[in-house]
């Protein structure tokens, strides 16, 4: 839609033939530009009727102020709705162009036909018009109601080489563009209110004015008829979201199946030699991905130590096997030696622990000593006190040094490494914890998710009291057998046993031993040194006095807190029965974190 001023009107354009230039070579034909002021209109709907279009812009379109010289360009509104007096127009906003208008003519189908690719006449009709014979004012515009489509001018174009005139109306170097978001419509439509006002207001009748009455009491019903605000929204520039495709991932075609195939060309391939699959996947890899690459330069030497561990037991912890290890290779080397070796578990109960290629832990229960277990153990204390924030972070941050201590992925239930979290049931000396594990049922069929051959009960409390001892040893306060009396704020293998006692051992419901109880002992021994303060002046004097305070006020501090502990560590107060249920003992201190990589 276009706005022309000067020595034509709005409307079709007169139609004109080309001038040549002389002194330009024979080639393409030259038009001249008049001058005209043209302004464009780019509306932001199809116009297939035109009445319609214009009654979009309003009752009384302005359009002369779009061509007018003024400073400040001008704003044409839209409605979409111009029949619902509600509605709110979009504006449009101007933008600087450099456009020429073309007026193309081309004949009108005659609607005759003839055999395809022949050259013969039109077979002649009289009620059909010929093309040459045909006055102006037969011509119709045909860039409105979509019909003028571009296959269907080149196609007119193509049918008439020599019939077609061009003509260059003039330059186009003003737009209007509709390019902001439209508000939220009111909708009014189905209002009471308003319809009584158009029944009785808007005829102007005196009758009509006598019968308007408005609705008396306050409404309460839903749909009330509140005055919209406004404006709902003040957002009017779209946003630009930048949808694209993955720059990273490149399609191969269709696998077997009918699927895209993707390929991350960012991806380190020499790093994927191996396999790392979900707990659920069946059946287990038995060999590498790829044998090529870096593959064929693995230390031959490294190799042997690595094969020769497998042989001796199909699955360890990468600290175990690295502890295996005699020489110095550096990281890179012993990522693709072991993903050589054998294949990881995303999850469940031999997660992250390297399996041999053509073993699978979960078919024999023989293979239950191998399963692992996952704690979250802090290397420092971020609330330490005097401490540099740089000295705490440096020690956060890891970087790979072969360990000196061969035998750090072995716990022994006094002590512990703190260069993984991963240990395997089959590492643990510690007596107390043989024990449990030595008289532990067995499984009939693996559980995938979480305790593998172990019932859940009993690899609950497995990891429980691994868990205890670990936060007892960080805090050292694990106590021995031989302590007698026992000290007080101490975790003893004794007390541990009594309390997981509580917790049945075959049991498959998905529950978690609460470490709340079994570090009791600590939150006992902190309480009591908070509770231990010196009386109020007041009362020294009858504190003094007392034949009972030859203690002091500390010793008057635990004659009254000895009832307190007792009641604490009063066993009876959550002893297991079907009654209760799970919900009265179960904690998620225990849990390890389902975090998917390597292990540190």
């Amino acid at each position: 839609m276009s706005r022309i001023q000067g020595d034509r009107t709005c409307g079709s354009a007169q139609m004109g033939s080309h001038v040549p230039d002389t002194g330009a070579p024979i080639s393409a034909p030259t038009f001249q530009v008049p001058e005209r002021k043209i302004v464009a209109v780019d509306h932001p709907c199809i116009v297939v009727n035109l009445e319609n279009g214009l009654r979009s812009f309003g009752p009384k379109p302005n359009f002369q102020k779009l061509v007018d010289d003024v400073q400040e360009p001008q704003a044409l509104p839209l409605w979409f709705r111009p029949d619902n007096p509600a509605s709110k127009p979009i504006v449009s906003h101007h933008a600087a162009t450099n456009n020429i208008l073309l007026k193309i003519t081309v004949p009108k189908r005659t609607g005759r036909k003839r055999k395809r690719g022949s050259d013969e006449p039109f077979p002649r009709n009289a009620n059909i018009l010929d093309p040459t014979t045909m006055t102006s004012r037969m011509d119709t515009v045909g860039s409105v109601a979509r019909r003028d489509g571009p296959r269907t001018i080149l196609r007119r174009l193509q049918d008439n080489p020599d019939q077609y005139q061009a003509e260059a109306v003039g330059m186009v170097r003003d737009s209007h563009r509709y390019r902001g978001l439209a508000d939220f419509q009111f909708a009014n439509s189905n209002n009471p209110f308003l319809r009584n006002v158009a029944e009785h207001l808007l005829p102007l009748s005196f009758p009509k004015l006598r019968e308007f009455k408005l609705k008396e009491g306050v409404a309460t019903d839903l749909g009330l008829e509140i005055v919209p605000p406004p404006h709902f929204t003040d957002k009017v520039i779209g946003f630009n979201y930048n949808y694209e495709q993955n720059p990273g991932i490149i399609d191969q075609g269709l696998d077997e199946e009918g699927e895209t195939r993707l390929i991350n060309r960012q991806g380190r391939n020499k790093f994927s030699y191996g396999h790392f699959i979900h707990h659920d996947a069946f059946p287990a890899p038995d060999r590498p991905t790829r044998m090529d690459g870096e593959a064929q330069k693995m230390p031959e030497s490294l190799m042997q130590q690595l094969r020769d561990a497998m042989e001796k037991r199909p699955v360890w912890t990468r600290r175990a096997i690295v502890n295996q290890v005699r020489g110095n290779y550096t990281e890179s080397v012993l990522k693709v030696a072991l993903q050589l070796m054998g294949y990881q578990f995303r999850g469940g109960p031999f997660r992250d622990a390297i399996v041999k290629y053509g073993v699978d832990p979960r078919h024999d229960p023989k293979y239950r000593q191998y399963q692992t277990l996952s704690f979250k153990l802090a290397k420092n204390l971020v609330g330490s006190t005097k401490v540099p924030w740089q000295t705490i972070r440096r020690g956060q941050v890891k970087s790979y040094t072969k360990n000196d201590d061969p035998t750090s992925h072995i716990w022994d239930g006094e002590s512990y490494s703190t260069d993984g979290k991963l240990w395997q049931i089959c590492d643990i000396t510690d007596p107390f914890m043989i024990d449990i594990i030595a008289n532990a049922p067995v499984r009939s069929e693996c559980d995938l998710g979480e305790s593998g051959w172990f019932q859940r009960g009993t690899w609950q409390k497995i990891k429980a009291a691994m868990k205890t001892k670990m936060i007892a040893i960080t805090k050292d306060r694990l106590g021995s057998e031989n302590d007698d009396p026992p000290k007080k704020g101490y975790i003893y293998n004794s007390f541990i046993a009594s309390r997981l006692a509580l917790y049945p051992d075959e049991s498959d419901k998905p529950f978690t031993v609460s470490l709340e109880g079994l570090l009791r002992p600590l939150h006992d021994l902190e309480s009591g040194r908070k509770r231990r303060r010196a009386p109020a002046p007041k009362d020294r004097a009858t504190v003094a006095a007392t034949p009972d305070s030859l203690g002091g006020p500390e010793g008057d501090q635990e004659e009254e807190s000895a009832p307190w502990f007792l009641d604490r560590n009063n066993a009876n107060a959550e002893v297991f029965s079907l009654d209760r249920g799970w919900e009265n003992i179960v904690g998620s201190d225990v849990e390890d974190e389902d975090v998917v990589g390597e292990e540190d």
